[in-house]
């Protein structure tokens, strides 16, 4: 595993990722620059956004108490849900080595995101590091949508916000894609709050 001195001497930068240039990032990689990774995730909200539909036409439930079931979980999302989504992704880093995690937000994004300060993850630690919240909470959400039929719009919403939420791990995903032939590394500077992005020379 190549050190920070070693990815700046001998690979190329592929990119910088800060607070600033964080929606510019996400908008070029997860719309502008599609794969099929970010096809599925399209996929799977338009999934629950029908569900959505199906569920409240059977149940005839009203556009009011939609309405309503759409507006707490957005709530839900930012008072318990993206907490949890952090948390996981730092003990993500954590079992992946990283020593130095702290937390970083931006009000004017209304986002949080964790960061391992000076660690080197190759594109294995990074892919399993931004999955882990996704693969641990959405199954979650699915199975109390089934589980509590009263909440299941509820949940489900839920679910379609936390999708929403995750596009920018995607779009990390994406890129660590679109750049799969040169490799892949990355480490952050929490001082600076940059992460950069290495990959082979050409």
């Amino acid at each position: 595993m190549p050190d920070i001195e070693e990815l700046r001497a001998r690979h190329e930068l592929l990119g910088e990722l800060t607070r600033g240039t964080l929606a510019g990032f996400v908008i070029e990689y997860f719309l502008r620059r599609p794969s099929w990774l970010t096809r599925v995730h399209h996929a799977m909200s338009i999934i629950t956004l029908g569900a959505v539909v199906a569920v409240a036409i059977a149940r005839d439930l009203s556009v009011l108490r939609c309405l309503r079931d759409f507006g707490a979980a957005l709530v839900a999302l930012f008072l318990f849900v993206l907490p949890l989504h952090e948390l996981l992704h730092a003990f993500a880093y954590r079992l992946v080595g990283a020593r130095d995690v702290r937390w970083d937000y931006s009000l004017r994004l209304a986002a949080a995101w964790v960061v391992a300060h000076h660690f080197v993850a190759a594109t294995r630690a990074f892919v399993f590091v931004a999955l882990v919240p996704f693969v641990v909470i959405n199954p979650l959400l699915i199975g109390a949508a089934i589980a509590f039929p009263s909440l299941t719009v509820f949940f489900l919403f839920l679910l379609l916000w936390h999708l929403h939420g995750s596009s920018g791990d995607w779009a990390l995903l994406n890129f660590v894609w679109l750049h799969r032939e040169r490799g892949f590394w990355t480490f952050d500077d929490a001082v600076s709050g940059t992460s950069y992005f290495f990959g082979r020379a050409r």
